[in-house]
Formats: structure tokens, sequence, C-alpha cells
């Protein structure tokens, strides 16, 4: 029986180069790799990936992991770190990891839908027990684009059979644009390399290389690391899986279609399984279910036709160039993930007019050309200005999916693309072979996004010393409820894990969307913007009162407009020591104005 790769080597498929046809020094390296076992070839090729990964996103600061950031020192950044030292503090007090009252003191909060990554956190548990959460994230950064890399790798080399273009193709998906533009500090969003693998077993269970039990528990294993990662990466995960079979259930010949009928149930059964393996985290769901509207509206969170030819301003190349242009898009820059540029627009013509004839070079096309289109939102922008609605308006009408941005769907784009660009050079042939190569090189280096456009871009995370050097202890309790107002949302997250806990928060970052109302939590960010941010006497007091508040810290130099709303409240001066300004909230309390609503745990709705 046809394979789906046999489907794939027919005489107008991808084909080796002659001997002939190659200079002699690439000949005796493709004569050796040919040598090698495919094992080997796998080994070279992810440490391929994983050098240029240091060396495009890590070189600078590879000495010092534990305090430097390999992206930049962002909110999410502080979340992760916040988050793996949090799953090391819960295993070793046994705690529950998917809830915890040290922030949002304290009623808590339920962490489920919160990008805390459960799953990686746990498996880097003792990696974080001796060297930190933050050296864990900026690990598992550097590896994101490298395993993303080889697992496109290993589905390119099972299509094509062909080593250097399917290297070609794990660069194009491990080092796209929306990998890229997220190594800036969505940890969340750049382990994707589950996706892949997904394809890749898949492809094996229709070649029937892999037997029933193995691809169940395989794939159960895939599709639950992956929703411990990212519950949105999975559910977009499912869906454009889903719209790739039933594709190739039309398009395929009978053959395939059988093999794909009979691989169906089998993937039902590494959901069930999946489901059995993430059921703590199922259970934690039902506390926190997702608001009716999306977190995010989809009409701005999306691409412009445009944004597929014009980098955004963070391109290297022609980023500052068409800056005009790009900043009319709806996408804010830093989430314009879908720039594949004018050479690899041409290897997807080009390979759908050199293959037109066959039913996977259809499938690969209409599948990059609708995610193209889902990825534009509900509604058609060119170079920013609406035109229409778009046919995918229902999509972001639909539960669950409904949360997810469409700024985000180019990452199935590059998946599709980096599998018909490795078909595509692996088909050159003739004295001119180079020629694909070169196109698809030059094409995957015109993706390079200069992050250090970012003013933390590999920054140091520094903590007060009032915190690093155990000074808090003369001020603050075990277990009292903090009020933290630091420079950058997030940062008192880190104060917090470089006290071990000791103390708790009664706000922190977790997200987009603030467990309760936008006034409140306007609390911290107030140093940054204090005259945009700054909430009234009576918002301060009310928070104080509700979340039981004992101290207030503030980090210096502290604007004039914070010490006079803290005199206000409490009605005594701070104590400036060890980089930041103290104030002991009276025993008394303070007087609320407002009348408290019901004392509840907090909820969030998801954040990715």
């Amino acid at each position: 029986m046809m394979s789906a790769s046999s489907a794939i080597s027919d005489p107008e498929a991808p084909s080796e180069l002659v001997e002939s046809d190659r200079p002699g020094g690439l000949t005796r390296v493709v004569r050796w790799f040919r040598t090698r076992g495919p094992r080997m070839r796998g080994l070279f090729a992810f440490l391929l990936y994983l050098g240029s990964s240091i060396l495009v996103f890590a070189l600078p600061v590879i000495g010092d992991l534990g305090n430097r950031c390999v992206g930049s020192c962002l909110p999410d950044t502080s979340l992760y770190e916040w988050s793996f030292n949090w799953m090391h503090h819960a295993i070793s007090t046994g705690s529950d990891p998917l809830f915890t009252d040290t922030i949002w003191a304290p009623s808590g909060v339920h962490l489920a839908w919160v990008t805390t990554l459960p799953g990686p956190a746990l498996l880097f548990e003792p990696i974080t027990a001796a060297l930190g959460g933050l050296f864990s994230v900026n690990v598992l950064m550097i590896l994101a684009p490298a395993l993303a890399a080889w697992a496109a790798y290993l589905v390119c080399i099972r299509l094509t059979h062909k080593f250097w273009p399917a290297i070609i193709g794990g660069f194009l998906f491990g080092f796209s644009t929306y990998v890229n533009q997220h190594m800036r500090a969505q940890l969340n969003l750049v382990l994707i390399f589950f996706i892949p693998l997904a394809v890749y077993l898949v492809i094996r269970r229709v070649e029937s290389s892999i037997g029933r039990i193995a691809f169940v528990l395989l794939s159960a294993l895939v599709l639950a690391g992956q929703f411990s990662t990212s519950t949105e990466v999975f559910a977009t995960m499912t869906l454009f899986g889903g719209f790739a079979y039933l594709g190739a259930l039309i398009v395929a010949p009978m053959v395939v279609k059988k093999r794909l009928l009979w691989t169906m149930p089998l993937l039902a059964a590494s959901y069930a399984v999946c489901g059995l393996i993430v059921l703590p985290i199922l259970r934690r769901l039902q506390y926190d279910p997702p608001p009716d509207h999306a977190i995010r509206a989809p009409d701005i969170n999306s691409m412009d036709l445009l944004s597929y030819i014009v980098p955004s301003q963070y391109g290297w190349f022609g980023g500052q160039r068409f800056l005009s242009l790009s900043e009319k898009f709806p996408v804010l820059s830093q989430n314009d993930t879908g720039y594949i540029g004018v050479l690899l627009l041409v290897v997807l013509v080009w390979f759908t007019v050199q293959f037109w004839r066959q039913w996977w070079a259809w499938l690969l096309t209409g599948f990059t050309l609708l995610v193209a289109m889902l990825a534009m939102g509900p509604t058609l922008h060119i170079a920013g200005r609406s035109i229409g609605a778009l046919p995918g308006k229902w999509l972001f009408e639909a539960p669950l999916i409904k949360h997810a941005t469409p700024d985000r769907f180019p990452l199935y784009l590059f998946m599709s693309l980096a599998i018909l660009t490795a078909i595509w050079v692996a088909a050159a042939s003739g004295r001119w072979a180079w020629t694909r190569y070169a196109i698809a090189a030059i094409g995957i280096v015109a993706l390079s996004t200069n992050l250090a456009l970012e003013p933390t871009y590999h920054g140091t995370q520094v903590v007060p010393t009032f915190f690093s050097d155990g000074t808090y202890t003369q001020y603050i309790e075990p277990g009292d409820v903090v009020l933290t107002m630091p420079y950058q949302l997030g940062s008192d997250m880190d104060w917090q894990t470089a006290t071990g806990f000791d103390f708790r928060l009664g706000r922190a970052y977790i997200g987009p969307i603030h467990p309760i109302g936008h006034e409140m939590a306007g609390l911290g960010m107030i140093l940054t913007e204090p005259g945009k941010y700054l909430p009234g006497p009576n918002a301060v007091r009310f928070f104080i009162d509700e979340r039981q508040v004992k101290e207030v810290v503030a980090e210096n130099p502290v604007p004039p407009e914070i010490i006079a709303l803290m005199k206000d409240v409490l009605g005594v001066d701070g104590t400036d020591i060890g980089g930041v300004t103290v104030w002991e909230v009276p025993e008394t309390g303070t007087t609320p104005h407002e009348p408290p609503p019901t004392t509840q745990v907090i909820t969030t709705a998801p954040s990715g």
C-alpha cells in the first residue's frame, strides 16, 4: 500500500542531486552524511538548531542565565519565573500547584487558566530547585526554537527523505517570524515543538511504521505536553489539525483516505488518554470559567493583508524602512507574526505551479491560504483600512476559540510553509539546483527580528537589597499580605520568590485580565505613570482593607504623588531602606469609604 511519504516520492516529487552536479567539497560532506545513520543525522540537526538558537538569541547572556534574560525582562518573564519557583515551592511544601494564596491574598488564585506552564515547570523542577526559576525559563527559551526546528525536521525528512532540504524546513519553522517575535518573552507561545511532533506521529501511523498502542501513547504525551504548556495553542492546534485532516480526507487518493479513516479512532483514543493525564488541570478549570466575551478583540489583533510581505518595525531587513506602512496595521508591532516575505511567497507560488497535479500540493497550498485568511481575523484590513468581513468571522464567535487571537495563527502557516519549502528544495536537480537552496536560505534570513529594539532585551533582573539580603524580615512577618508597587508590573513577583514565598502579595501580574476591577489593577502600575494610573485614596483604603494588607512597599525612587497618597491613606510616613520605601499599615487599619463585596476565591480569564 502507498504510504503518505511514498505518495510524495513520485517522479515529480523531490529527488537527490546527482553527484556530478555538486562541488567536490560539498560532495564529500554529502557522502559523509550518507554513511551516518538517521539517528546520527537527527542528532546533528538538533545540535545545529541548538547552536543557531544560542547564536541568534542567547549568546550575550549564555554565561549568566540565572540573572539575565534570554529574551526581554518583561512582566511575562517574571510570571514564568514565578511559576517555575511556585512549582518547586508547592512540591517542597506539599501545596497544590494549581492553586495559591501567595498572590491575590488572602483569597488566592486558581492557576489552571493562567500561563504557569505546569508541565514544563514540573519537568524542570529539579533544575529550578538547584539554579532558580529564571535559569529554567532561560534554558527553555533557548531550547524552544531548536526543539521546534528539530521536530519540523522530523516531518520534512519523513516526507522528502532528503537531509538538507529537511534542515531548511526545520529552520523555517523553528526560526519563523512567529517564533522570532515571541522570543521577546512569551515562553508559552514558543514551546511549540509538540505540533510538528503530532504531525510526525500521524504520518508514521498512516505509513503503518508505528504500532497502534505506541501511536496512542506517544500522541497522548504530545497532546498533554502542549495542553500543560498553553491551553490556547492546544485548542488552535486541535482546530487547525482538524482542518488539515479534513482537507486530506477530501483531496487524498482512496488508499490514503482509508488509512486516515483508520487512524481517526486512534486519535480519539489519544485525546482520551491525554484527558486522563491532565485531569488535575481539567478539574481546576471548573473553578475558572472563561468570560463570555473575547479577552482580546480579534479585529485589532489580526494580520493586515500586507503583513505577509511587509515586515513589522522589528524586522532586521526593512523593518524601519517600511515603518510608516506597518504602523498602520491593526495588530501591535510586537504581535505581527505573519511576515513571510517576497522570496518565500515566490516559493509558495512556484511549489503550487510545479506540483499542481499532486493532491498533497493542493492540501499544503490550500491549508496555507486558509490559515493566512483566518489570521486576518473577522475583517479584511489592507494598509490598516477596513475593507469588509471575511468568511472566517464565524470562528471568532465559537466557544473557547474566540479567546484565541488571530495574530497567533501564523504558527500553522509556517508549519505548512516549512513542509512545502522542504519539498520544493528537495525537487531541485541539475546545474542550477543550488539556486533553490539559496532562495530558501535568504528567505529564512529575511525573517530575522531585531529584538534589541526592546529596552529590556537581554536585561538583568535586579531585586532590591531590601528583599535579597533579608532586611525585609525586620518589617514583614511571615505570611503577611503586602501591597507592592514596582516600576515594572510583575517585578514584585521576583521580590516574593527571592524570599522563598515568605510573604504574600495582595495583587500580582497573572496575565492580560486582572481578577478585580481595572482601578484596582492599576495599583500595581502607578509608579510608572502616576498621573495616569494613580487611584484615589478611597480605592486604596478599600484595597488594603479587603486584601488585609499589613505593609506597603514601593520601589525607589518613589514619586511624590505616591508619598502623598500613602500619607493620606495610612497617616504615617514611609521608611526608605534597601532600595524601597516601606509603610506599615496601622493595626487599626484604614476606614473604608466603599462597601466591600463578598470575599471569594479570585479567578481569572485565560491568558494564553
